[in-house]
C-alpha cells in the first residue's frame, strides 16, 4: 500500500447521473430504464449514486432528486443515494431537512447528501433568484439544516422569515450525526474552504473538467487543509474514522473493443451535448458554443470510452496522475439504450474495477 492510499484511504468506485432525456422515450421510460441501471450497480463495485438536480432543461429530467432517490431506495439494497446537488437557495429549509430525514430512513441509513448553490444562474433566475440571493440563502440555510440534522429540532434562520419556534423532526435522520456530506465545485478557490470543514468533494465536471495535473493540485492543496483542520480539532462535516473523498466525474462507455464504444459514445454524446448545453444556447449564452469535438474529448481523456483495458488504463491514469481516491463515471447519458449501459456497467464493475484495485494495491 503506497502512502498516498494509506493517507486517503481505499479507492472508491461511483455512478453520477443527470437523468437527460432519451430521444424517443417519455420521461417515465427514462424512469424505469435508469432504476434498472441502478439496480445493476446494486449488485456490486459500487459505493454511491450521485443525482444531479436541474431545472428547466433536458438535462435534468428529475428536478426533484428526493422523489427518484425514494423509488431507488426501494430497488437497492447496498448502494448509497446521493443527490448530488440538492441546490439549497431553492427550498425551504425546514422542507428539505424533513426530506433528508425521510430518505435517510427509508434507505435505512444509505443516505449522503450532495449540498450546492447551484451550478445555473439561469436555472435560479427561474425562481427569482440572482447570484447574491442564492449565496445568501446557502449562507443563512445550511447551517440551520447541518443543526437540525445533529439535534433533531429545526430552528429557522433569524433572517429566514416564519415562526422562530423550534419544531421538533418526529423523523429524525437514521444516520448520526448526520448522514456523509458531498460538495461538487468546478471553482479552485473553494477547495481549501472544502478540505478545512471535511466535505466530499467531486472537482470538475466530466468533459469540461481541468488537466489532471491541476486536479492533482487541488488535490493535495484538499488534504493539507483537511488533515492541518482534524487536528486541530476545526473539521465541521466530516465523519470519525473515514478520510474525506476527493474525486472527479467522467462519462464512461465500456464495450467489447476501443472501435465498437466509440461507435456507440459518438451519437449518444452528440445527444447529451444537446441537452447539456441547451439552457446556455436558449438564453445566448457564450459559454458552450459550436458542436463538441467528441473525438479531441476521447483523445484528451475527458470522455473515457472504450474497452475494459482502455478504460482501467484510463481511470489508473486518473488516479495515479491526479492524486484521487474516489472516481465516478456517468454511464447513461444521451441517446445510449439502456442495454447498451448495462453492459457498460457489467464490464466496467467485473473488469475495470479489478484492473484498476489491482493496479492500487502495488
Amino acid at each position: 500500500m503506497s502512502a498516498q492510499q494509506d493517507v486517503r484511504g481505499e479507492f472508491e468506485f461511483g455512478l453520477f447521473d443527470w437523468v437527460d432525456a432519451v430521444p424517443g422515450l417519455s420521461p417515465a421510460e427514462v424512469y424505469d430504464a435508469r432504476l434498472r441501471v441502478l439496480a445493476e450497480a446494486d449488485r456490486g463495485g459500487f459505493t454511491t449514486y450521485h443525482l444531479a438536480e436541474h431545472h428547466g432543461t433536458p438535462l435534468g429530467l428529475s428536478p426533484s432528486p428526493a422523489v427518484f432517490l425514494a423509488a431507488a431506495a426501494r430497488v437497492t439494497e447496498r448502494i448509497r443515494l446521493a443527490p448530488t446537488t440538492f441546490i439549497v437557495p431553492l427550498y425551504d429549509p425546514l422542507r428539505l431537512v424533513q426530506e433528508i430525514c425521510m430518505l435517510d430512513q427509508l434507505s435505512h441509513g444509505r443516505l449522503d447528501i450532495g449540498v450546492g448553490k447551484g451550478s445555473s444562474p439561469i436555472e435560479a433566475a427561474m425562481y427569482g433568484l440572482g447570484p447574491a440571493d442564492t449565496a445568501a440563502r446557502f449562507e443563512s440555510s445550511f447551517p440551520a439544516i447541518v443543526e437540525a440534522l445533529e439535534t433533531g429540532r429545526f430552528r429557522r434562520p433569524a433572517d429566514g422569515g416564519g415562526t422562530a419556534e423550534e419544531v421538533p423532526l418526529h423523523v429524525p435522520v437514521y444516520q448520526r450525526p448526520h448522514p456523509p456530506l458531498w460538495y461538487p465545485t468546478s471553482n479552485a478557490t473553494s477547495i481549501p474552504r472544502l478540505g478545512d470543514e471535511g466535505y466530499n468533494v467531486l472537482f470538475g465536471f466530466g468533459f469540461a473538467s481541468p488537466p489532471l495535473e491541476a486536479v492533482r493540485e487541488q488535490s493535495r492543496i484538499f488534504f493539507e487543509h483537511f488533515h492541518r483542520s482534524a487536528a486541530a480539532g476545526g473539521v465541521r462535516y466530516s465523519l470519525p474514522g473515514t478520510p474525506p473523498r476527493f474525486g472527479m466525474l467522467r462519462h464512461v462507455l465500456v464495450a467489447e473493443t476501443d472501435e465498437e464504444a466509440v461507435a456507440l459514445a459518438r451519437p449518444a454524446f452528440g445527444a447529451h451535448y444537446e441537452s447539456f448545453t441547451h439552457l446556455w444556447r436558449a438564453h445566448g449564452s457564450d459559454r458552450f458554443t459550436g458542436p463538441a469535438d467528441f473525438d479531441a474529448l476521447v483523445a484528451g481523456h475527458k470522455l473515457f470510452v472504450g474497452s475494459p483495458e482502455t478504460v482501467a488504463a484510463q481511470v489508473a491514469r486518473a488516479r495515479e496522475v491526479g492524486e484521487i481516491n474516489y472516481f465516478a463515471g456517468a454511464f447513461a447519458w444521451g441517446s445510449l439504450d439502456v442495454e447498451t449501459v448495462l453492459r457498460s456497467v457489467r464490464l466496467f464493475r467485473d473488469q475495470v474495477v479489478p484492473s484498476v484495485r489491482s493496479a492500487v494495491a502495488r
